[in-house]
């Protein structure tokens, strides 16, 4: 935390006053400023919830769980709290705090060029937010403009959709292939380095403080084509051309009643010479393929009514064999009690379910039958908060044993989610399946961690220069060695910037400039008495 001092980023805290007629809430707020104080974080994200469990719209509540995961450094899961309280305030100077949080939020992140935009909402909000202006004059003199230049390659064309950008600023291209060819990559290099690469993910990348040369691989592609008169439903694929090993998905919808029974993927002319077929996704080969599927009539899952909960099913129309998942949503203070699956031909005959609800179809359509109950037990879910490549979100902290508990990832950039890990809390060794992207509540506490891998395309070398930006963000001394080695016309540019940012202030507030000038003395004296501290400011009441 002591690097943000120096240029004020303050976490604004809140604290709340005891009222009648929200009592309850109100105490679990104090109980959970007690434990941030006291560094029990997790206590208070859990005082924090239950406050917002009684109230949901309770802004003070909503405002401090983000604090909470601030001080945890889990900032994209503190940003996305910041951001849920401008749908439960009408105060915009609470906003504006909120924003401002968020802003830090990047900051915390070295993503100045987004938390520079961040700022500018939070002084539109409070042109008086003073630590808004600071830390938006900070992440200014942190952005410099560089050039984008494209190289046009063989068989197809490229376009940016900038011709400069800030660093950190987002750049999306457009690949334009001839006939008869895909993209196979990007490929952004340093311009006065090349064998410097910028990390590209998708069709976009960040912008670092050099100027970079933007261009792309295109190779020869081979079509996909669809089998005509097909039986009873219609199939298509995600790419109309590929290259080979690409992977391409297929996807069939069956007429009414009928379902896919098996896809077939064959070399275009000859229907013996077929391809692999993994569920429905194949490598694409070095020749032209057609793709058919046969389709079969569907077998019914329905759903029995149920009391204080809600029961449904991935999919309803299935085939024998296919293993379909059971969502279940107990109502507050409730949980499952009985769930079974019958046969509508024969009351007798069931398909068994595991106890993370699943079940494998038999031939015969069927019907869910749940029974809800009061609950005696709920079980903890924690997310692991010492993930580097990315965060996993929850939407709830608890949950009574086979609750459905849906999952979320957010990767940093560079990286992509791979999987999910739950396993019990204190015993790693101890795994819960995850079902895609919900899993099914056992009767313990877990952890819900996740692996990301690098996104396809960087190699060791796009993650040591990656390493490298951050460290240059991180000093400013670097910082400008890196720009008087690599810029000619640094001066111009840095003239430039200044003009640009400068009519940006007055679009957005001339206040802006106007307060930064008249409290520049009051507001580095509140640096300094930040420098001696050594600890993020808090805006706080007495009840803490």
């Amino acid at each position: 935390m002591n690097k943000f001092v120096k240029y004020l980023t303050i976490i604004v805290f809140l604290s709340s006053v005891l009222t009648v007629s929200a009592q309850s809430d109100e105490k679990a707020i104090r109980k959970g400023n007690r434990n941030y104080n006291s560094g029990n974080y997790e206590q208070a994200i859990e005082n924090y919830r239950k406050a917002l469990e009684i109230r949901p719209n309770n802004a003070k509540a909503q405002f401090n769980l983000g604090d909470v995961y601030y001080a945890k450094q889990s900032y994209d899961t503190a940003y996305a709290e910041f951001q849920k309280v401008l749908e439960l305030s009408p105060d915009a100077k609470l906003k504006s705090d909120a924003v401002y949080n968020m802003g830090n939020c990047l900051l915390a992140q070295n993503k100045y060029y987004d938390a520079f935009n961040i700022y500018k909402v939070s002084l539109k909000l409070n042109p008086e937010n003073e630590n808004a202006l600071y830390n938006l004059e900070y992440c200014r003199a942190h952005l410099v403009k560089s050039k984008i230049w494209v190289v046009q390659p063989e068989n197809g064309r490229v376009e940016a959709n900038e011709k400069e950008a800030f660093n950190g600023q987002r750049v999306t291209l457009t690949a334009k292939p001839d006939e008869d060819y895909a993209l196979s990559q990007y490929a952004v290099v340093r311009a006065d380095n090349q064998e410097v690469q910028v990390q590209v993910n998708g069709n976009s990348f960040i912008m670092p403080k050099f100027n970079v040369l933007v261009s792309a691989e295109f190779k020869k592609a081979h079509k996909i084509e669809i089998e005509k008169n097909i039986k009873h439903g219609t199939v298509s694929a995600d790419k109309q051309k590929a290259i080979e090993g690409q992977q391409v998905k297929l996807s069939g919808k069956g007429e009414d009643g009928y379902v896919v029974d098996k896809f077939t993927v064959y070399k275009t002319g000859s229907r013996n010479d077929t391809v692999p077929v993994n569920d429905t996704v194949f490598q694409m080969p070095d020749f032209d393929v057609t793709v058919t599927a046969t389709f079969r009539t569907a077998l019914k899952v329905s759903i029995d009514s149920v009391a204080h909960g809600t029961v449904s099913v991935t999919d309803s129309l299935v085939k024998p064999g296919d293993n379909i998942a059971i969502v279940v949503k107990p109502d507050k203070g409730y949980q499952l009690g009985d769930l079974r699956v019958v046969s509508d031909k024969d009351a007798t005959e069931s398909a068994p379910v595991s106890d993370d609800n699943v079940f494998q179809m038999i031939d015969s359509d069927v019907t869910v039958k749940a029974e809800f109950v009061e609950a005696t037990d709920y079980f903890k879910v924690l997310p692991d908060t010492t993930l580097k490549e990315g965060h996993v979100l929850l939407d709830q902290v608890e949950a009574t044993r086979r609750e459905t508990v849906a999952l979320r990832n957010a990767p940093e950039p560079g990286y992509q989610f791979k999987e999910y890990v739950i396993h019990q809390v204190g015993d790693t060794a101890v795994k819960v399946q995850p079902l895609g992207n919900f899993f099914t509540m056992p009767d313990f506490d877990v952890e819900v961690s996740a692996i990301f891998e690098k996104s396809e395309g960087q190699d060791q070398q796009q993650q040591q220069q990656q390493n490298q930006d951050e460290q240059q963000n991180q000093q400013d001394q670097e910082q400008q060695q890196d720009q008087q080695q690599n810029q000619d016309q640094q001066q111009q540019q840095q003239q430039n910037q200044q003009q640009q940012s400068q009519q940006m202030s007055k679009e957005d507030a001339q206040r802006m400039l106007d307060a930064l000038e008249n409290q520049e003395k009051k507001t580095m004296e509140k640096v300094n008495e930040q420098k001696v501290r050594q600890q993020p400011k808090k805006k706080s009441d007495k009840d803490w």
